[in-house]
């Protein structure tokens, strides 16, 4: 993913980070759980979609490959193991043809229907397999990761005990970017993570700005290319 960056990608990759938080309103969730439903789709799918169109913006590559992480907990045998058993799906999508926005989620809710069916894969075995060439500047297949937080934490009440939530930030980072959106009372709350060697914060976030529009777009005219 070829991401234009404020630095010259080092040799050998780095993992220092930073995180930026953007908040979307209310109104802007409600309309999107609205478009969701009436796409039949998930929310996920539709964030996904429009981060990848985010990315093709940016890039102007019309391969976008995201990895994803998955509970990988379909065995029943697993179920009530405490164990982190998560695995990593790619998830590629093609915009040639400058698409709409609505043929382009049904190829993204197919395409992730599809590596649904393949989830207990390991990512490294895919690796493995695929034989990408390598580098030991960025991660293989993948560059850029999205998660969606489907059971983020609840507030906590203890009598007489006030708790404030408190973001934890270790200034590292896995990838490129990384963008994990969680669901609350107040609407959308996206965390951008991102390698503080190739990118700045400004461009962050400005970057977190587009995905903004271009999700408020979405909402008002999905069928526009």
């Amino acid at each position: 993913l070829q991401l234009p960056s404020d630095n010259p990608r080092p040799t050998v990759q780095t993992f220092t980070g930073n995180l930026i938080t953007l908040e979307l309103n209310p109104e802007l969730t409600q309309a999107l759980d609205k478009f969701r439903n009436q796409a039949k789709t998930t929310l996920f799918m539709t964030l996904l979609a429009t981060f990848k169109v985010l990315l093709y913006r940016y890039t102007g590559q019309v391969d976008i490959l995201i990895g994803t992480p998955i509970a990988n907990r379909q065995r029943l045998e697993i179920e009530s193991l405490i164990g982190f058993f998560v695995n990593t799906l790619v998830l590629r999508t093609d915009l040639s043809g400058n698409p709409a926005f609505t043929n382009l989620l049904a190829q993204v809710r197919q395409v992730a229907l599809d590596a649904y069916k393949h989830q207990d894969l390991p990512f490294e075995m895919l690796v493995e397999a695929l034989q990408p060439t390598r580098s030991l500047s960025h991660s293989p297949l993948f560059q850029a990761m999205f998660v969606l937080q489907h059971a983020p934490l609840g507030e906590f009440e203890l009598a007489g005990l006030p708790f404030t939530r408190l973001e934890v930030l270790d200034h590292t980072t896995k990838f490129d970017l990384t963008l994990s959106m969680e669901g609350r009372s107040a609407g959308l709350i996206g965390r951008w993570e991102y390698n503080t060697d190739l990118f700045e914060r400004a461009t962050i976030e400005r970057m977190t700005s587009h995905f903004q529009v271009l999700l408020e777009a979405i909402v008002a005219n999905p069928d526009a290319h």
